[in-house]
């Protein structure tokens, strides 16, 4: 049903098997990418909002925390996430996995329609207790 990943003993970073336990005798595990910003949503730009197109398709590109990217997620998930029904209405979701790392490569989402685009990508809600970013796929 709909909350299936709840229920799949996903707990955050305490779900993750022994691999806290032995954090003292490794160093501290470094983003392979270097320093960046740390992962935050944020309002977006009017120039973001301006490439919202006037005519279907009506596609987001989303991002992920790297925490999440990491995990196991499903297309129902993403959907499910965005789609109200009301002021969102999702048509589909795509996830691209990068299958030799493992991780979440790409997602996008086709919307109904340019306002659930434009509300999507306003809407502030954490995903799996991490942001979520959505622009307008190029």
């Amino acid at each position: 049903g709909m909350s299936d990943w709840r229920n799949s003993g996903y707990e955050g970073e305490a779900g993750r098997g022994g691999d806290d336990r032995r954090r003292d005798d490794r160093p501290p595990r470094r983003d392979d990418r270097g320093p960046r910003a740390p992962f935050v949503w944020e309002e977006p730009t009017q120039e973001a909002l301006d490439k919202i197109p006037k005519e279907a398709p009506f596609t987001g590109y989303v991002t992920v925390h790297p925490q999440v990217a990491g995990e196991d997620v499903q297309e129902r998930d993403i959907a499910q996430h965005y789609h109200d029904g009301e002021g969102i209405k999702v048509i589909s979701a795509r996830v691209v996995y990068d299958r030799e790392q493992q991780r979440v490569k790409m997602i996008f989402i086709d919307f109904e329609d340019a306002e659930s685009l434009r509300n999507a990508m306003c809407m502030d809600l954490e995903f799996r207790g991490r942001p979520i970013k959505i622009a307008v796929a190029e």
